[in-house]
Protein backbone atom coordinates (compact mmCIF):
# COMPACT_ATOMS: atom_id res chain seq x y z
CA UNK A 1 0.00 0.00 0.00
CA UNK A 2 1.19 3.60 -0.85
CA UNK A 3 2.18 5.91 1.52
CA UNK A 4 0.73 9.49 0.59
CA UNK A 5 2.42 12.52 1.92
CA UNK A 6 -0.70 14.40 3.65
CA UNK A 7 -0.39 18.26 2.21
CA UNK A 8 -2.81 20.72 3.60
CA UNK A 9 -3.73 23.60 1.02
CA UNK A 10 -5.88 26.91 2.45
CA UNK A 11 -8.28 27.70 -0.77
CA UNK A 12 -9.98 30.51 1.31
CA UNK A 13 -9.35 33.34 -1.91
CA UNK A 14 -12.41 34.02 -4.31
CA UNK A 15 -12.08 35.27 -7.65
CA UNK A 16 -13.28 38.92 -5.92
CA UNK A 17 -10.95 38.66 -3.68
CA UNK A 18 -7.82 37.35 -5.92
CA UNK A 19 -7.88 36.02 -9.03
CA UNK A 20 -4.20 35.65 -9.69
CA UNK A 21 -3.98 33.64 -6.49
CA UNK A 22 -6.43 31.50 -7.51
CA UNK A 23 -5.10 30.90 -10.83
CA UNK A 24 -1.49 29.93 -8.95
CA UNK A 25 -3.23 27.56 -6.79
CA UNK A 26 -5.24 25.65 -9.22
CA UNK A 27 -1.82 25.34 -11.89
CA UNK A 28 0.10 24.07 -8.70
CA UNK A 29 -2.97 20.96 -8.25
CA UNK A 30 -2.73 20.42 -11.79
CA UNK A 31 1.25 20.42 -12.01
CA UNK A 32 0.96 18.06 -9.36
CA UNK A 33 -1.39 15.90 -11.06
CA UNK A 34 1.30 15.31 -13.44
CA UNK A 35 3.66 13.04 -10.86
CA UNK A 36 3.86 9.40 -11.55
CA UNK A 37 0.85 7.93 -9.08
CA UNK A 38 3.04 6.67 -6.41
CA UNK A 39 4.04 10.19 -5.29
CA UNK A 40 0.95 12.25 -5.91
CA UNK A 41 0.77 13.44 -2.31
CA UNK A 42 -2.91 13.78 -0.52
CA UNK A 43 -4.29 16.72 -0.91
CA UNK A 44 -6.69 17.96 1.62
CA UNK A 45 -8.70 21.49 0.60
CA UNK A 46 -9.52 23.66 3.56
CA UNK A 47 -12.21 26.16 2.18
CA UNK A 48 -14.59 28.68 2.63
CA UNK A 49 -18.20 29.11 1.33
CA UNK A 50 -16.18 31.63 -1.38
CA UNK A 51 -13.86 29.61 -2.63
CA UNK A 52 -14.35 28.65 -6.11
CA UNK A 53 -14.04 24.70 -5.63
CA UNK A 54 -15.19 23.85 -9.32
CA UNK A 55 -11.75 25.07 -10.39
CA UNK A 56 -10.28 22.61 -8.28
CA UNK A 57 -13.16 19.53 -9.29
CA UNK A 58 -12.21 19.79 -12.71
CA UNK A 59 -8.95 18.92 -11.77
CA UNK A 60 -10.25 15.77 -11.13
CA UNK A 61 -7.09 14.98 -8.94
CA UNK A 62 -7.45 11.51 -7.77
CA UNK A 63 -6.78 12.18 -3.57
CA UNK A 64 -8.19 15.08 -2.43
CA UNK A 65 -10.79 15.97 0.50
CA UNK A 66 -12.67 18.76 1.00
CA UNK A 67 -12.72 20.49 4.71
CA UNK A 68 -15.07 23.80 5.38
CA UNK A 69 -13.12 25.82 7.76
CA UNK A 70 -16.44 27.25 8.94
CA UNK A 71 -17.91 23.59 9.72
CA UNK A 72 -18.92 22.77 13.29
CA UNK A 73 -16.02 20.38 13.57
CA UNK A 74 -13.30 22.81 12.03
CA UNK A 75 -14.67 25.66 14.38
CA UNK A 76 -15.04 23.83 17.39
CA UNK A 77 -10.99 22.59 16.54
CA UNK A 78 -10.11 26.41 16.26
CA UNK A 79 -11.88 27.59 19.41
CA UNK A 80 -10.06 24.68 21.14
CA UNK A 81 -6.85 26.03 19.72
CA UNK A 82 -6.98 29.05 20.96
CA UNK A 83 -7.71 28.03 24.29
CA UNK A 84 -4.64 26.33 24.36
CA UNK A 85 -2.97 28.92 23.23
CA UNK A 86 -4.36 31.49 26.11
CA UNK A 87 -3.20 28.61 28.65
CA UNK A 88 0.59 29.05 27.23
CA UNK A 89 0.29 25.51 26.06
CA UNK A 90 0.26 25.70 22.31
CA UNK A 91 3.89 23.91 21.91
CA UNK A 92 2.65 21.10 23.87
CA UNK A 93 -1.06 20.36 22.90
CA UNK A 94 -1.23 20.02 19.49
CA UNK A 95 -3.88 19.90 16.78
CA UNK A 96 -3.06 18.72 13.13
CA UNK A 97 -1.16 16.08 13.45
CA UNK A 98 -1.99 14.05 10.99
CA UNK A 99 -0.61 15.98 8.09
CA UNK A 100 2.72 16.28 7.09
CA UNK A 101 2.77 20.09 6.04
CA UNK A 102 0.86 22.80 5.08
CA UNK A 103 1.08 25.26 1.91
CA UNK A 104 0.96 27.79 1.82
CA UNK A 105 1.03 28.03 5.37
CA UNK A 106 0.40 31.22 7.63
CA UNK A 107 0.94 32.58 11.41
CA UNK A 108 -1.10 30.41 13.48
CA UNK A 109 -0.53 28.40 16.61
CA UNK A 110 -3.03 26.15 15.24
CA UNK A 111 -0.83 24.84 12.47
CA UNK A 112 1.76 23.66 14.72
CA UNK A 113 0.71 20.32 14.91
CA UNK A 114 1.50 20.01 11.29
CA UNK A 115 4.86 18.71 10.57
CA UNK A 116 6.34 20.96 7.97
CA UNK A 117 5.33 24.55 7.60
CA UNK A 118 5.96 25.86 3.80
CA UNK A 119 5.81 29.36 3.80
CA UNK A 120 5.18 31.38 0.62
CA UNK A 121 6.03 35.29 0.07
CA UNK A 122 4.70 36.29 -3.76
CA UNK A 123 6.37 39.50 -4.23
CA UNK A 124 8.24 42.41 -2.06
CA UNK A 125 6.08 45.37 -4.15
CA UNK A 126 5.48 46.82 -0.63
CA UNK A 127 9.05 47.50 -0.52
CA UNK A 128 8.70 49.25 -3.55
CA UNK A 129 5.28 50.74 -3.88
CA UNK A 130 4.00 51.26 0.29
CA UNK A 131 2.24 54.34 -1.04
CA UNK A 132 -0.45 52.15 -2.46
CA UNK A 133 -0.43 49.33 0.51
CA UNK A 134 -2.43 49.72 3.38
CA UNK A 135 -1.53 49.74 7.10
CA UNK A 136 -3.48 46.80 7.57
CA UNK A 137 -1.36 44.53 4.80
CA UNK A 138 1.83 46.54 5.97
CA UNK A 139 1.38 45.17 9.75
CA UNK A 140 1.00 41.76 7.64
CA UNK A 141 3.95 41.68 6.06
CA UNK A 142 5.98 43.11 9.27
CA UNK A 143 4.19 40.06 11.27
CA UNK A 144 4.83 37.44 8.80
CA UNK A 145 8.43 38.25 9.05
CA UNK A 146 8.97 38.13 12.75
CA UNK A 147 6.90 34.98 12.70
CA UNK A 148 9.51 33.28 10.68
CA UNK A 149 12.19 34.77 12.98
CA UNK A 150 11.22 34.35 16.31
CA UNK A 151 9.24 31.35 15.56
CA UNK A 152 9.76 29.32 12.24
CA UNK A 153 13.60 30.21 11.37
CA UNK A 154 13.60 26.13 9.97
CA UNK A 155 10.96 26.01 7.87
CA UNK A 156 10.75 26.53 4.30
CA UNK A 157 9.86 29.95 2.46
CA UNK A 158 9.19 29.70 -1.25
CA UNK A 159 9.61 32.50 -3.56
CA UNK A 160 8.78 32.97 -7.06
CA UNK A 161 11.87 34.10 -8.86
CA UNK A 162 15.74 35.01 -8.35
CA UNK A 163 14.49 38.17 -8.45
CA UNK A 164 12.57 37.98 -5.51
CA UNK A 165 15.28 35.88 -3.60
CA UNK A 166 17.81 39.12 -4.23
CA UNK A 167 14.90 41.57 -2.79
CA UNK A 168 14.66 39.07 0.17
CA UNK A 169 18.19 39.31 0.56
CA UNK A 170 18.12 43.19 0.56
CA UNK A 171 15.01 44.15 2.59
CA UNK A 172 15.24 41.11 4.93
CA UNK A 173 18.56 39.64 5.45
CA UNK A 174 18.08 38.75 9.15
CA UNK A 175 15.22 36.29 7.81
CA UNK A 176 17.80 33.00 7.44
CA UNK A 177 14.84 30.10 6.66
CA UNK A 178 15.56 27.84 3.69
CA UNK A 179 14.48 29.14 0.52
CA UNK A 180 12.95 27.29 -2.46
CA UNK A 181 12.06 28.79 -6.08
CA UNK A 182 8.85 27.84 -7.37
CA UNK A 183 8.26 29.33 -11.06
CA UNK A 184 4.70 28.49 -11.61
CA UNK A 185 3.33 27.51 -15.26
CA UNK A 186 -0.05 28.06 -16.66
CA UNK A 187 -1.93 24.68 -17.61
CA UNK A 188 -3.96 26.25 -20.44
CA UNK A 189 -7.43 23.80 -21.16
CA UNK A 190 -6.97 21.38 -23.65
CA UNK A 191 -10.58 22.31 -25.15
CA UNK A 192 -10.27 25.73 -25.49
CA UNK A 193 -12.32 26.48 -28.91
CA UNK A 194 -9.84 29.36 -30.67
CA UNK A 195 -13.05 29.63 -33.26
CA UNK A 196 -14.96 31.24 -31.04
CA UNK A 197 -13.25 34.80 -31.00
CA UNK A 198 -15.48 36.23 -33.00
CA UNK A 199 -18.49 35.70 -31.02
CA UNK A 200 -15.69 37.37 -28.34
CA UNK A 201 -15.03 40.42 -30.17
CA UNK A 202 -18.47 41.13 -30.67
CA UNK A 203 -19.39 40.54 -26.93
CA UNK A 204 -16.97 43.09 -26.03
CA UNK A 205 -17.58 45.23 -29.14
CA UNK A 206 -13.74 44.89 -30.39
CA UNK A 207 -14.02 46.20 -34.05
CA UNK A 208 -10.22 46.00 -34.77
CA UNK A 209 -7.01 44.49 -34.91
CA UNK A 210 -6.12 44.33 -30.92
CA UNK A 211 -3.40 44.19 -28.34
CA UNK A 212 -4.41 43.05 -25.18
CA UNK A 213 -3.71 43.97 -21.40
CA UNK A 214 -4.68 41.37 -18.96
CA UNK A 215 -3.86 43.55 -15.55
CA UNK A 216 -5.35 44.20 -12.18
CA UNK A 217 -5.95 47.59 -11.80
CA UNK A 218 -3.11 48.72 -9.16
CA UNK A 219 -0.94 52.07 -9.95
CA UNK A 220 2.29 49.68 -10.69
CA UNK A 221 0.77 47.42 -13.21
CA UNK A 222 1.19 50.99 -15.17
CA UNK A 223 -1.47 50.40 -17.79
CA UNK A 224 -1.10 54.70 -18.40
CA UNK A 225 2.19 53.99 -20.51
CA UNK A 226 0.18 52.21 -22.91
CA UNK A 227 -2.14 55.20 -23.10
CA UNK A 228 0.22 57.58 -23.54
CA UNK A 229 1.35 55.34 -26.40
CA UNK A 230 -2.01 55.58 -27.97
CA UNK A 231 -2.42 59.34 -27.58
CA UNK A 232 1.25 59.48 -29.20
CA UNK A 233 0.03 57.58 -32.60
CA UNK A 234 -3.34 59.23 -32.32
CA UNK A 235 -1.74 62.10 -33.18
CA UNK A 236 0.23 61.25 -35.65
CA UNK A 237 -2.53 59.73 -36.90
CA UNK A 238 -1.10 56.43 -36.81
CA UNK A 239 -3.63 54.39 -34.71
CA UNK A 240 -5.36 51.66 -36.41
CA UNK A 241 -6.04 49.01 -33.71
CA UNK A 242 -7.42 48.90 -30.33
CA UNK A 243 -6.46 48.25 -26.60
CA UNK A 244 -8.39 45.52 -24.75
CA UNK A 245 -7.45 46.05 -20.77
CA UNK A 246 -9.19 43.06 -19.06
CA UNK A 247 -9.48 42.85 -15.23
CA UNK A 248 -11.72 43.92 -12.65
CA UNK A 249 -12.32 47.47 -12.56
CA UNK A 250 -12.77 47.85 -9.30
CA UNK A 251 -9.32 47.45 -6.95
CA UNK A 252 -8.21 47.14 -3.05
CA UNK A 253 -5.00 49.49 -4.07
CA UNK A 254 -4.51 53.32 -5.28
CA UNK A 255 -8.59 53.77 -5.53
CA UNK A 256 -8.65 56.82 -7.81
CA UNK A 257 -6.23 54.83 -10.39
CA UNK A 258 -8.88 53.60 -12.77
CA UNK A 259 -10.36 56.73 -12.32
CA UNK A 260 -7.35 58.67 -13.55
CA UNK A 261 -7.31 56.13 -16.35
CA UNK A 262 -10.49 56.71 -17.83
CA UNK A 263 -9.85 60.93 -17.52
CA UNK A 264 -7.01 60.10 -19.66
CA UNK A 265 -8.84 58.10 -21.98
CA UNK A 266 -11.57 60.78 -22.51
CA UNK A 267 -9.04 63.73 -22.25
CA UNK A 268 -7.39 62.26 -25.55
CA UNK A 269 -10.77 61.13 -27.39
CA UNK A 270 -9.41 57.44 -26.83
CA UNK A 271 -12.74 56.06 -25.90
CA UNK A 272 -13.15 54.12 -29.79
CA UNK A 273 -9.30 52.67 -29.35
CA UNK A 274 -9.55 51.03 -26.13
CA UNK A 275 -12.05 48.34 -24.38
CA UNK A 276 -12.71 47.80 -21.31
CA UNK A 277 -14.29 44.30 -20.34
CA UNK A 278 -13.96 44.11 -16.62
CA UNK A 279 -13.48 41.14 -15.36
CA UNK A 280 -13.64 38.03 -17.91
CA UNK A 281 -14.28 34.39 -17.78
CA UNK A 282 -10.33 32.48 -18.04
CA UNK A 283 -11.04 30.59 -20.98
CA UNK A 284 -12.84 34.32 -22.40
CA UNK A 285 -9.44 35.83 -21.53
CA UNK A 286 -7.12 33.19 -22.69
CA UNK A 287 -9.49 32.97 -25.99
CA UNK A 288 -8.78 37.04 -26.63
CA UNK A 289 -4.82 36.50 -25.70
CA UNK A 290 -4.06 34.29 -28.48
CA UNK A 291 -6.16 36.08 -31.23
CA UNK A 292 -4.60 38.76 -30.01
CA UNK A 293 -1.50 41.02 -32.33
CA UNK A 294 0.62 40.67 -29.03
CA UNK A 295 -0.06 40.55 -25.90
CA UNK A 296 1.49 43.77 -23.90
CA UNK A 297 2.51 43.74 -20.18
CA UNK A 298 3.79 47.17 -19.09
CA UNK A 299 4.57 46.67 -15.71
CA UNK A 300 6.83 48.29 -13.00
CA UNK A 301 7.41 45.34 -10.88
CA UNK A 302 5.62 41.37 -10.45
CA UNK A 303 6.87 38.35 -8.35
CA UNK A 304 6.33 35.94 -11.52
CA UNK A 305 3.92 37.02 -13.97
CA UNK A 306 1.08 35.31 -14.87
CA UNK A 307 0.43 37.31 -18.28
CA UNK A 308 3.72 36.36 -19.22
CA UNK A 309 3.32 32.94 -17.99
CA UNK A 310 0.12 32.51 -19.98
CA UNK A 311 1.40 33.79 -23.11
CA UNK A 312 4.05 31.51 -23.28
CA UNK A 313 2.05 28.41 -22.63
CA UNK A 314 -0.40 29.78 -25.91
CA UNK A 315 3.06 30.26 -27.63
CA UNK A 316 1.94 33.32 -29.00
CA UNK A 317 4.10 36.89 -28.26
CA UNK A 318 4.79 39.32 -25.57
CA UNK A 319 5.71 43.02 -25.33
CA UNK A 320 7.08 43.67 -21.64
CA UNK A 321 8.66 46.50 -19.75
CA UNK A 322 12.25 45.23 -19.20
CA UNK A 323 12.37 44.58 -15.42
CA UNK A 324 14.75 42.04 -14.11
CA UNK A 325 11.76 39.38 -13.48
CA UNK A 326 10.52 39.93 -16.69
CA UNK A 327 13.83 39.33 -18.35
CA UNK A 328 14.44 36.39 -16.07
CA UNK A 329 10.74 35.05 -17.19
CA UNK A 330 10.53 34.95 -20.93
CA UNK A 331 13.52 35.57 -23.22
CA UNK A 332 11.56 34.25 -26.46
CA UNK A 333 8.83 35.67 -28.55
CA UNK A 334 9.43 38.75 -26.69
CA UNK A 335 10.21 42.22 -27.41
CA UNK A 336 11.27 44.66 -24.17
CA UNK A 337 10.66 48.79 -23.60
CA UNK A 338 11.97 50.68 -20.85
CA UNK A 339 8.66 50.88 -18.51
CA UNK A 340 8.13 54.71 -18.81
CA UNK A 341 9.24 55.13 -22.48
CA UNK A 342 5.52 55.28 -24.19
CA UNK A 343 8.05 56.33 -27.29
CA UNK A 344 9.36 53.03 -27.91
CA UNK A 345 6.31 51.18 -26.97
CA UNK A 346 4.27 53.20 -29.65
CA UNK A 347 6.52 51.65 -32.04
CA UNK A 348 6.75 48.23 -31.26
CA UNK A 349 2.45 48.75 -31.16
CA UNK A 350 2.90 50.23 -34.96
CA UNK A 351 4.92 48.01 -36.38
CA UNK A 352 3.68 44.42 -35.07
CA UNK A 353 0.05 46.06 -36.18
CA UNK A 354 1.73 46.44 -39.83
CA UNK A 355 3.61 43.57 -39.53
CA UNK A 356 2.37 40.72 -36.71
CA UNK A 357 5.34 39.23 -34.88
CA UNK A 358 6.98 36.62 -35.76
CA UNK A 359 6.30 33.59 -33.24
CA UNK A 360 8.76 30.70 -32.97
CA UNK A 361 7.39 27.67 -31.37
CA UNK A 362 8.81 26.83 -28.18
CA UNK A 363 7.97 23.00 -25.98
CA UNK A 364 6.38 25.02 -23.07
CA UNK A 365 6.05 21.08 -21.95
CA UNK A 366 9.73 21.86 -20.61
CA UNK A 367 8.92 24.81 -18.91
CA UNK A 368 6.01 22.85 -17.16
CA UNK A 369 8.82 19.69 -16.39
CA UNK A 370 10.82 22.46 -14.70
CA UNK A 371 8.01 23.71 -12.33
CA UNK A 372 6.77 19.77 -11.20
CA UNK A 373 10.83 19.48 -10.63
CA UNK A 374 10.42 22.59 -8.43
CA UNK A 375 7.22 21.07 -6.37
CA UNK A 376 9.00 17.87 -6.05
CA UNK A 377 11.95 19.62 -4.42
CA UNK A 378 9.33 22.01 -2.13
CA UNK A 379 7.29 19.00 -0.70
CA UNK A 380 10.16 16.87 -1.14
CA UNK A 381 8.73 13.81 -3.36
Amino acid sequence: MVTRKKIVFPYYNSYYTSTAIIIYQTNILKSLNLLDDAIKPEIYIWHTHQSPLHEIKTIQYPYIHYINIKSLGFRIKKALSKMVDVLGLSKTILFNTKYDCIYPSYQDNFLNGIKERIYWKADFQENYFPQYITTVEMNWVKAFFKHLQNNDGNSTLVLSSYDCKNDLEKFYPEIQNPVKLFRFVSHIPKQLNFENITTIQEKFNITLPYFIVCNQYWPHKNHLVVLKALHQLKQENKLNFQVVFTGKTSSIRGNEYFTELKKFITENNLENDIVITDFVERTEQLILMKKSIAIVQPTTFEGWSTVIEDGKALNHYVIASDIKVNMEQIQENVSFFNANDEATLAELLLNFSVEKPRINYIDYNNNIQNSINDLKNIFAI
